[in-house]
């Protein structure tokens, strides 16, 4: 809003938002927009008539501004509005999917591994989840107590809200961490609730994919009660989402599944693992997956029941009443790598002399968790003075995740004393948050074409997280195996406290300009103080062309989580030990951010509106997981001559410490020390020895070391773009089109060395390369929504840029070159890759809803219903590893926002009353 805000400028906005059907309305960025019923709390009107739509069941924006009655289509900033009808237009399984297919800047997780997977998360502008704030009515709500060791994230989890709690989302894609403090530096989703209190509705969906899996079920139910003065609005959800399997047959299956080959192969090369397997594991054969033994990687089955309610009450005396409350329950399981009959070591009978498995076809053990979240805010509003306008408000939210290893066993217990439980308690995660807030405003008139709006506000906010230990049995030892449970050792209960101050002001020098200034300090108990500011413009040189610009700084300190998790991964073949940050160096500092934005709104005529928005945001001392490589499997391209020069995988080479490509010579003493020091391994310089350390045998072929640390710089650029075109009306009805886009690309400018590894760098030219490359370059949503009668149909193409990348699958190209093959190649600081790349990916989504009468809708759809998949990896590579029994478990590769399952096709049935 560069302009004044009258009741004819407000109206005329609103009318041209309402333009489209509620059912395609509002992806426009800070353009046409209605969210119905979120300021009235009686309005519960029908969308298809248009005298209902009034300029009281329209919201104005209440995110990236502290000026009430201020419209979408003036916002300074860039809000893009997303509506509950268009939330329901898909098959998304929860709220963070569902937005994340619609917002272009908002891209979610689908597969994790171990505990990631459990709380899949999704980031803005492709910076960290834990770098946007999540928000219920404008106040913030708590994170997750599940800080997962793939990227650290520990957010809000958003599948403990309903989805039909919902009347519509606020997207800033803006830096605003001087209005709502840390975590505000990629931006703020705000989520609003449903206020009606006249009238509710029943949803029931079900889903699932193509090629198998992900069958999802899901009942909600919606109602509100009350009257004038006061309401109570409350929803519930009920999910029990399947898995999904998607894997090749690991180069172990392969060996089994014909055995004469695989011996004739192994004789040939000296290739003991595969011998081994031969001669301890065909009971793998009777395995009831062979020879598609591992499932790792897959998404999880998840089991929700979840609640929550909004309630307001106006006050005779002025002052009103308000609150948000929510329970949720989450099981989730997902399988972890697949374990060989041998791997347990075998228990020697002292009697026979025989040698006992205790899983003689092998086993999956599953990684589970059982979690409980809930959250409660209560608040009182009103004047007082000449028009002094205060908000005062509490909100405590927990999250409490006990986490269980299942169809598993303990190595240790089963070699020495032949029994081990199969199922293990390891401990839980929890993470607090009590949040206390006063603010103020007021209008000033002080000569200027509208009156200043001063705002000021107090924080107080306590923060909690805690680790807890499991059961003896699940850390004895080599503990459970997948995931070993949590001694005293490594438990421990921390909190910190937070105090802020801000002071706001938005002023109107003329007609056509608009400033809005803030500054905020904030201190926290643990990492000191920052002051923080932003600085917001917009000028209308006419009534359909706008420039806005936004200068501003952010200060984000690490959640408690990054500071202090610490766990033990373990696949069949490597452990990877994370460390608490808090106990490396000095342990963790904040972040501090620099966010520069421009753009322009303009609507050339009638029903179409446009924005583009580009932005640069700089963190300097970023936080993120960083991991040394210590001992790695021996292959053809890594012997080392430090054993017999044989290529024998079941005995580790020293791996590449110092990033360079090319693994080392020896192993690096300072890795070999801190790793021997915490008590993983039993001898410096040769994880093998028999003698000493907690990692169980099996697991020291591939060792590693991970933490967080601030060592990185980086700087992310790129442009948001919005275009929405609401056509005229034909004689059979009506389409309108929609069009959002983002880009964005990010360049580490700063990788430095840790305290005490300095020798060692943290992040090499590979981890740089997938820092700026592992995400889709560019994301576009395009598509009409035509309106037939009772019928709507949505079809959106959504094209996922290419996306590159060094992770887990790549590998060296020597051997492949070296075989004569010619695979893509990636020179990356000096040293040649296997190029992995997910090309472009055009996905089509169609939605038809029919509504047969005004309380009933039925609707009918697909998620990429043309079935794509992402790439695999190059068919040369995949080939020669398959001939050479060391193909991975998973041909597609993985890290793709949409995942690797195929089409999702989905029925809904929504029933008024």
């Amino acid at each position: 809003m560069s302009k004044r805000i009258t009741a004819r400028r407000l109206s005329q906005s609103v009318a041209q938002a309402l333009h489209a059907t509620p059912a395609v309305a509002l992806l426009a960025l800070g353009l046409s927009a209605p969210a119905f019923a979120a300021d009235n709390p009686a309005a519960d009107t029908d969308p298809a008539d248009p005298q209902a739509k009034t300029l009281d069941t329209v919201n104005v924006i209440s995110t990236g501004t502290r000026k009430t009655n201020m419209a979408v289509t003036d916002s300074p900033a860039p809000i893009q509005l997303v509506s509950a009808e268009k939330l329901e237009q898909s098959g998304a399984q929860d709220v963070m999917n569902a937005l994340a297919k619609q917002v272009p800047s908002f891209n979610a997780s689908q597969t994790g591994g171990d505990m990631a997977s459990q709380t899949l998360t999704a980031a803005l502008r492709n910076l960290s989840p834990n770098h946007t704030l999540i928000l219920v009515n404008g106040k913030r709500r708590h994170v997750t107590a599940n800080a997962n060791a793939t990227n650290g994230a520990q957010t809000t989890d958003l599948s403990f809200i309903p989805e039909g709690a919902i009347d519509h989302v606020e997207v800033l894609t803006d830096g605003a961490a001087a209005l709502y403090g840390s975590d505000a530096i990629a931006g703020v989703v705000n989520i609003i609730l449903k206020k009606n209190y006249n009238g509710g509705e029943i949803d029931a969906s079900y889903g699932g994919y193509k090629d198998g899996g992900g069958r999802d079920p899901q009942f909600s139910a919606n109602y509100g009660f009350g009257n004038d003065k006061g309401y109570f609005n409350i929803s519930a959800e009920v999910e029990n989402r399947q898995s999904v399997y998607r894997f090749s047959n690991p180069s172990y299956g392969q060996c089994l599944a014909d055995i004469a080959a695989c011996q004739a192969y192994a004789t040939a090369n000296g290739r003991t693992a595969l011998q081994n397997y031969i001669n301890n594991d065909q009971g793998a054969i009777y395995n009831k997956n062979f020879p598609a033994l591992n499932t790792w990687n897959n998404p999880p089955e998840v089991h929700r029941k979840i609640g929550m309610f909004s309630a307001g009450y106006n006050f005779d005396n002025g002052i009103e009443f308000y609150s948000v409350g929510s329970y949720g329950k989450k099981t989730a399981q997902s399988f972890e790598n697949y374990r060989r009959p041998s791997q347990d070591g075998g228990y020697v009978d002292p009697n026979t002399g025989e040698t006992l498995h205790k899983y003689a076809y092998g086993f999956n053990p599953l990684e589970a968790s059982d979690e409980t979240d809930y959250d409660l805010t209560v608040g009182f509003k009103g004047e007082f003075g000449n028009g002094w306008m205060w908000d005062a408000s509490t909100e405590y939210g927990r999250s409490d995740m006990d986490v269980y290893t299942l169809d598993s066993m303990n190595f240790s217990l089963w070699n020495d004393f032949g029994t081990s439980p199969e199922n293990f308690y390891d401990g839980k995660f929890y993470a607090t948050q009590w949040d206390n807030n006063f603010n103020v405003t007021k209008d000033f008139d002080i000569g200027l074409s509208a009156p200043l709006t001063f705002n000021a506000g107090l924080e107080y906010r306590r923060d909690g997280y805690g680790i807890e230990t499991g059961e003896a049995a699940s850390y004895y030892g080599a503990g459970a195996s997948s995931f070993p449970g949590y001694s005293a050792s490594l438990a421990g209960d921390y909190a910190r406290h937070s105090q802020a101050v801000f002071v706001d002001a938005v002023l109107n020098p003329t007609e056509h300009w608009l400033v809005d200034a803030a500054v905020r300090y904030e201190k926290y108990s643990d990492f000191g103080s920052k002051t923080v500011g932003k600085l917001t413009t917009r000028y209308d040189f006419t009534d359909t062309f706008a420039i806005r610009a936004t200068a501003s700084t952010g200060f984000r300190a690490p959640t408690m989580g990054e500071n202090y998790y610490s766990a033990i991964a373990v696949s069949p073949t490597g452990a990877t030990p994370v460390i608490p940050a808090a106990s490396v160096g000095n342990g963790l500092k904040p972040e501090t951010s620099t966010n520069l934005s421009l753009g322009f709104v303009f609507n050339p005529f009638d029903n179409l509106n446009i924005t583009l928005d580009a932005y640069q945001i700089k963190i300097k001392d970023r936080t993120y997981l960083g991991t040394f490589d210590y001992a790695t499997q021996q292959s053809a391209d890594t012997v080392t001559g430090r054993t017999t020069g044989t290529w024998n995988e079941l005995l580790p080479d020293p791996a590449d410490s110092d990033g360079d490509g090319i693994p080392d010579d020896s192993y690096n003493q300072i890795l070999g020390e801190a790793l021997a020091a915490r008590g993983f391994i039993g001898q410096w310089d040769d994880p093998s020895a028999a003698a000493g350390g907690t990692l169980d045998p099996t697991a020291r072929q591939n060792i590693s070391m991970s933490f967080f640390s601030n060592v990185l710089d980086t700087k992310t650029t790129g442009v948001d773009f919005v275009a929405n075109y609401n056509m005229t009306q034909f004689d059979w009805g009506s389409i309108d089109w929609n069009l959002a886009a983002n880009w964005s690309k990010t360049e580490v400018t700063r990788a430095g060395r840790v305290p005490g590894f300095e020798s060692i760098p943290l992040f090499g030219a590979a981890d740089i390369f997938n820092i700026e490359h592992d995400y889709p370059k560019y994301r576009i949503n395009f598509g009409p929504t035509f309106n037939i009668g009772k019928f709507s149909i949505n079809l959106t193409e959504q094209i996922y840029g290419k996306q590159d990348m060094t992770g887990s699958q790549a590998v060296l190209a020597s051997q492949y070159v070296n075989a004569g093959l010619t695979p893509p190649i990636e020179t990356i600081g000096g040293t040649d890759y296997v190029k992995e790349e997910i090309g472009v990916m055009a996905l089509t989504n169609l939605d038809i809803t029919f509504k047969p009468t005004d309380k009933v809708t039925v609707s009918i759809g697909g998620d990429n219903v043309l079935n794509k998949y992402p790439d695999k990896i190059p068919s040369s590579v995949w080939t020669y590893d398959v001939a050479n029994y060391q193909q991975g478990n998973n041909e597609y590769l993985t890290g793709s926002p949409i995942g690797y399952f195929g089409a999702y096709y989905y029925a809904k049935v929504k029933v008024k009353f």
